[in-house]
């Protein structure tokens, strides 16, 4: 047999959401009453938060297009090995 192991990430998406929500955060916490950062690694979010539902919103969408892409690409696999081979993707391929 034959293991095909795909990955697709987001494309940089999940970082960029991540650097975006760790700025928020940042601000968030340096407000009325803040709290000062050793590290801005460990900045936080209420969830509840505009900025954490924000993070949240960009995190699904992350993982969404990822899931979406290595769909597409196992799709793609599926159908060039069958081409190949002389097999139908749908039944043969299991």
């Amino acid at each position: 047999g034959v293991c095909v192991m795909l990955h697709s990430g987001s494309r940089g998406i999940g970082h960029q959401v991540c650097t975006d929500a760790l700025e928020a955060a940042g601000r968030a916490m340096r407000g009325p009453g803040g709290v000062k950062l050793v590290d801005k690694q460990l900045a936080c979010l209420k969830v509840n938060s505009p900025e954490g539902q924000g993070y949240l919103a960009g995190m699904q969408a992350a993982a969404n297009y990822a899931f979406v892409n290595r769909t597409l690409l196992a799709k793609g696999a599926r159908s060039a090995f069958a081409s190949v081979f002389g097999l139908d993707p749908r039944v043969d391929l299991a």
